[in-house]
């Protein structure tokens, strides 16, 4: 794609809500027009068809869709109904709530993955933890899925993501010095606007905050404490965009054309890593000695670390399964 001119366009906003359980999450992403939810915890179950009122004295009643699911298919799958136009003029904001429960759901397949692996070597599934690679994959999917969430900015449609607070340690990991999203690190920092969601017991009553960590759009200022947070407070200036056209992008399709690459280049290392272990085991059994000690020169002196052999790149493994072939 060339350079275009630089213009005014219509943007939908992303924002990120997250906190403790009950501190006005949902309902802040219910405040906002149209909303198509992806409900993963069956959360807004309590308001569909409902009226919502705040304790600013406005009452919202603006959830139009609900998806309740935490597959995580179905949430691309979703998303990708979105990014091809099947709800437009019709939603004008999708939630998902939470990306703490599908951040979960990623973890949890790659435990399996790493557990099925186990098995099969004949090993302890129960000491089976999810490796480097395993992580990568994960890092790679929310990747794709936050890309996703901005082509769906692009389109004029905002994107509320909710997630659970969890405590943030130091590099030591004993103290606590605060809390942050429970989510995977890489995602938060593509929002315009990140909330911490919080409440206070005053005379008796629940009052309800958000702190303001982040705000692209400059409505509220780094450290902000809002009471009884809405999407009416950034109303105006997403107000001020209609009208204007939008400059759809296409980062979802450009990272999946990546990670394909990415993932043909894995399986074949993959394949090759495999390959060069039936051939050490050949030389091995035929006690080749000469040929095992030049290998294992090639590997000093190429650095390769035995144990992640299929971190290495392509041409790397490729040199490494040559060069043993001709020890054969």
């Amino acid at each position: 794609m060339a350079f275009r001119n630089a213009k005014e366009a219509k943007i939908g906003g992303k924002f990120l809500a997250f906190g403790d359980t009950s501190t006005g999450k949902s309902l802040f992403a219910l405040t906002f027009p149209k909303v198509a939810c992806i409900d993963s915890e069956t959360g807004v179950a309590h308001y569909e068809g409902k009226d919502i009122k705040l304790n600013n004295g406005n009452t919202y009643n603006n959830l139009v869709l609900v998806d309740n699911t935490s597959d995580l298919d179905e949430l691309e799958n979703d998303l990708d109904l979105f990014l091809a136009g099947e709800y437009d003029d019709k939603i004008e904001t999708l939630s998902i709530d939470s990306e703490t429960k599908f951040y979960g759901t990623m973890q949890v397949g790659a435990q399996e993955v790493e557990e099925n692996r186990a098995r099969r070597k004949g090993g302890n599934e129960d000491d089976a933890n999810i490796s480097q690679r395993s992580w990568g994959r994960i890092k790679i999917l929310n990747l794709k899925l936050q890309q996703a969430k901005i082509d769906l900015s692009s389109k004029g449609i905002h994107v509320v993501s909710i997630a659970q607070a969890v405590d943030e340690r130091d590099k030591k990991g004993e103290n606590v010095i605060g809390v942050k999203p429970d989510m995977h690190k890489s995602v938060k920092f593509d929002y315009d606007t990140t909330l911490e969601f919080y409440t206070e017991e005053i005379n008796g009553e629940t009052h309800y905050y958000a702190k303001v960590l982040k705000d692209r759009t400059n409505v509220t200022k780094r450290g902000d404490i809002i009471e009884n947070p809405c999407y009416d407070i950034w109303k105006p200036y997403f107000d001020k965009m209609n009208g204007l056209a939008t400059n759809e992008t296409s980062y979802k399709k450009d990272i999946k054309s990546s990670t394909d690459s990415m993932c043909d280049e894995a399986i074949k290392v993959e394949s090759l890593v495999s390959e060069w272990k039936d051939m050490m085991k050949q030389l091995k059994d035929d006690k080749n000695m000469d040929a095992i000690s030049k290998i294992n020169t090639l590997l000093k002196e190429k650095k390769f670390d035995i144990k992640k052999l299929e971190l290495h790149s392509l041409a790397d493994i490729t040199e490494l399964v040559d060069f043993t072939k001709l020890q054969l």
